[in-house]
C-alpha cells in the first residue's frame, strides 16, 4: 500500500457499492493474490542470488535510488495546486460502486501495488538470508501489505458506527487524495533513495 494509495482508495469506493461486504472482500482478496504471487515468485527465483558488491547488486541499488527520486518528484508535483476543479470521486473510481464481486476481484488486479512487491523482492534478492529468512520476509511483507485493507474491512464490517460513517470517510479521503498521495510519495521516495544511496556508498 505504501507505493499505491489508489488501491486503498479503491477499496473504500468499492465498499460504498452493493453488496459492500462481498465486493470488499473480493477486492481485498484480489490485492492480496496479485501482490503475494509477484513477491513469492520473484523471491524464489532471485532470492539470495545477487551479491550487493556485484554489478547487478549496484544496478539494483541504483534502481532503488531512481525509483525513490521518481516518487519524490511525483510527490512534490502533487503539491502544486490543481488547475482544474476535481470531483469528490473520479469517474474511474465511481464505476467501482457498480461492480459484482467477481469484477471487484479483477479490478483489484488493475489497481494493485506492483511497485511494492518488486522492491520487496529486490531487497530479498540482495540479502544474504537463507530460505527460512526469505519466507519470514515474505510473510512480514504480506502481513504489512494486507494489513491496511484488511483493517479497513474488519472495522467497517464489524462496526455499525463505521458503516454509517463510511460514505463520509470515503468522501474526505477522495477530496484530499492529492495531499495524501503527495506526502506518502515524498516519504516513501525519500526512504528508498536514502536506502539505495547507503548501499551504493557501502560497497
Amino acid at each position: 500500500r505504501c507505493t499505491q494509495p489508489s488501491a486503498s482508495m479503491g477499496l473504500l469506493v468499492v465498499m460504498n457499492g452493493a453488496p459492500p461486504r462481498r465486493n470488499g472482500w473480493a477486492f481485498v482478496l484480489g490485492l492480496f493474490t496479485v501482490e503475494t504471487l509477484l513477491l513469492v515468485v520473484a523471491s524464489v527465483v532471485l532470492g539470495g542470488t545477487i551479491e550487493p558488491v556485484s554489478v547487478p547488486g549496484r544496478l539494483i541499488a541504483a534502481a532503488r535510488i531512481v525509483a525513490g527520486l521518481a516518487l519524490l518528484t511525483y510527490g512534490l508535483w502533487l503539491r502544486r495546486p490543481s488547475t482544474k476543479p476535481s470531483s469528490d470521486v473520479p469517474p474511474a473510481f465511481e464505476r467501482l460502486k457498480e461492480l459484482s464481486p467477481t469484477k471487484s476481484f479483477v479490478a483489484a488486479f488493475l489497481m494493485a501495488d506492483y511497485v511494492g512487491p518488486v522492491l520487496g523482492s529486490i531487497a530479498i534478492a540482495t540479502s544474504s538470508v537463507g530460505f527460512g529468512g526469505r519466507l519470514v520476509a515474505i510473510g512480514l511483507y504480506t502481513l504489512l501489505a494486507a494489513g491496511i485493507p484488511l483493517a479497513v474491512m474488519l472495522s467497517v464490517t464489524h462496526s455499525p458506527t463505521a458503516q454509517r460513517k463510511l460514505a463520509d470517510t470515503t468522501g474526505w479521503v477522495m477530496r484530499h487524495r492529492r495531499p495524501l498521495a503527495s506526502w506518502l510519495s515524498i516519504v516513501v521516495g525519500t526512504i528508498l533513495a536514502i536506502d539505495g544511496a547507503v548501499v551504493v556508498l557501502s560497497v
